[in-house]
């Protein structure tokens, strides 16, 4: 009897399990928080998305397979969050693969694993990060590995029974009427909706000086460092066989990014301004090679650093509820700005303006472009400048004695 009775236990506790399983199961795959199952997609019930914060990677790779993209936007957050890739510009077929505090390595490994499933992009639109080349004292520079794209299916399982998945699901029904909530479209941009709370309540020149005063400690930081010539170089030149090796007819559109002028000051203020032109005289230099490599690939690197129009939109003052129409704060632009930046990459630009081609030959005359800016931008708003010198020398009072 007794051993009936505990059989009997343990068929009543699997089952229990079991139904468990399943009840976890049916309510992930309905809120599909990870837009993986696409069983039900329903306004007000689960057709908006979070934004994931694990098995990011697997994520978005899954999603690009899923809407069958073969435009991809790869880069770190000023891509994840600045690049709608359902603008008109692209004309269908796009996926952000951009991911926060990544480097150029993670999207090696992106299109690595899309090509080993046999997809060929068409186009490739890479941010480069400058402070990636930064090496504070002491650090050791060299290219990085390679993560893994997917890590097996254990995440597969891990993602549909688990309770952070159950989580998930429950955030996904809950934010559907939260028009300020933290989300990811279907096609991987995460707009930064939740933006517009700290706007609202902090306005943006809280926003904007918080951040500058993170950039300004972490340039001084690494000031007296280096650049990672060679780890750059080796990156660049993964980055790019990975784009377009045995893909004749790619389109790859390398970028400097459209940092605001508030930090473009914060590197001349650091002093980083010089190891800033030779870290861009590094990208090109691989570029060119890769052009000479790949003759049947059409590889463009823009530039849309500087202190024009754009870069030097005016920060909304202390007490100041305006808006911003182009930046969230200096490292960040918004899609509007991204928008722009695909049809000057799409379309082409004159030399001399905002996202040029670079290549050797007009080199010289992108930096008289950036210095003719500079010039402006410091005659219209010289407070950016100062501010900037301001922030980088309590960063360095705070450094010296150890704070």
């Amino acid at each position: 009897m007794p051993n009936v009775s505990h059989h009997h236990y343990l068929r009543k506790l699997g089952l229990a399990m079991l139904g468990g399983f399943m009840l976890v199961a049916s309510v992930v795959v309905l809120a599909d928080p990870y837009d993986l199952y696409g069983v039900l997609r329903k306004p007000g019930l689960n057709a908006k998305k979070p934004v994931p914060t694990r098995f990011r990677n697997e994520i978005k790779l899954a999603g690009a397979e899923r809407v069958g993209a073969t435009q991809f936007l790869v880069g770190n957050s000023r891509v994840e969050v600045g690049f709608d890739p359902d603008s008109p510009a692209l004309g269908g077929g796009a996926y952000n693969l951009g991911l926060a505090g990544t480097g150029t390595m993670v999207a090696v490994g992106q299109l690595q694993y899309l090509r080993s499933t046999g997809v060929k992009p068409r186009r490739v639109i890479a941010g480069i990060e400058f402070h990636d080349a930064l090496l504070a004292p002491g650090q050791h520079g060299g290219a990085r590995p390679v993560p893994a794209a997917m890590r097996g299916w254990l995440w597969r399982v891990e993602s549909l029974l688990s309770l952070g998945s159950l989580r998930d699901a429950a955030t996904t029904f809950a934010m559907q009427r939260d028009s300020e909530a933290e989300t990811m479209t279907e096609r991987g941009l995460n707009p930064l909706s939740e933006y517009e709370k700290y706007v609202r309540y902090e306005g943006y020149y809280k926003i904007f000086r918080q951040r500058a005063e993170e950039n300004a400690a972490t340039l001084v930081r690494k000031a007296p460092g280096d650049l990672d010539r060679g780890g750059l170089h080796e990156e660049l030149r993964t980055l790019l066989d990975a784009s377009a090796r045995d893909n004749p007819g790619v389109e790859v559109h390398l970028l400097f990014y459209a940092y605001h002028a508030q930090l473009m000051a914060l590197y001349e203020a650091s002093g980083l301004w010089p190891r800033f032109e030779e870290w861009k005289y590094i990208v090109l230099e691989e570029v060119e090679a890769a052009r000479a490599r790949y003759p049947q690939a059409r590889i463009m690197l823009h530039d849309f650093s500087g202190f024009g129009e754009f870069n030097c939109e005016p920060i909304p003052g202390p007490g100041d509820k305006g808006r911003t129409h182009w930046y969230w704060e200096a490292g960040h632009y918004k899609p509007a700005l991204g928008e722009v930046m695909m049809q000057r990459m799409l379309s082409g630009v004159p030399a001399g303006t905002f996202g040029m081609d670079l290549n050797l030959q007009n080199l010289e005359q992108d930096r008289q472009r950036i210095a003719s800016e500079r010039a402006t931008c410091a005659a219209a708003h010289p407070e950016l400048f100062s501010e900037a010198r301001e922030l980088v020398e309590r960063a360095q009072r705070r450094q010296g004695k150890g704070i």
